[in-house]
């Protein structure tokens, strides 16, 4: 009977190793599968080039409007056609003003794209909530104080040592 469990598992064994060298799936091995069906290892999903995630799989990302997607088209047409002006602009004087209209661009730009990703809000619900963390920590501290003192008068007037030292109650706010 050992004998034959060994066979088995040398054959389980060896058909493992064949089909893991094979590039076709184990269900299609002696099926008369055709050469195209084939796994390549180009096929394999690969990762954003970036090293981002898909946007389209983002969760975290809102779809924008036609309206807008065309209003941001536009104002990067004009930001190019800017940057072209002021490339091609030999005189001194009107490259610096044209590099100012395009700062002024960008600058709108960028606290356009802030505003809607909504940092602000974000920075002062998490200042607020820094706040609640400091009066939540600075009220267990003066718990903890007084459980402390507690068990240390219980342990000068001769009681017994509680078990596990002095519990601490969580506050709820």
């Amino acid at each position: 009977m050992k004998k034959w469990m060994v066979y088995v598992l040398m054959v389980v064994f060896a058909v493992g190793f064949a089909v893991a060298k094979d590039k076709a799936p184990w269900w299609k091995l002696g099926f008369g599968g055709d050469d195209k069906e084939q796994i390549t290892t180009n096929e394999a999903p690969q990762p954003p080039p970036s090293g981002r995630p898909d946007r389209e799989n983002d969760r975290h990302r809102q779809k924008t409007s036609y309206e807008k997607q065309m209003e941001m088209k536009a104002q990067d047409e004009a930001i190019r056609s800017l940057v072209e002006a002021a490339r091609s602009e030999i005189d001194p004087v009107k490259k610096a003003e044209l590099t100012e209209q395009l700062r002024v661009k960008l600058t709108d730009r960028a606290e356009k794209i802030m505003k809607a990703r909504s940092l602000h809000k974000r920075l002062e619900k998490a200042e607020v909530d820094v706040e609640t963390m400091r009066e939540r920590l600075k009220h267990r501290e003066e718990e903890m104080s007084r459980r402390v003192e507690e068990q240390l008068q219980k342990l000068l007037s001769g009681e017994p040592l509680e078990r596990g030292g002095p519990v601490i109650q969580r506050h709820r706010s």
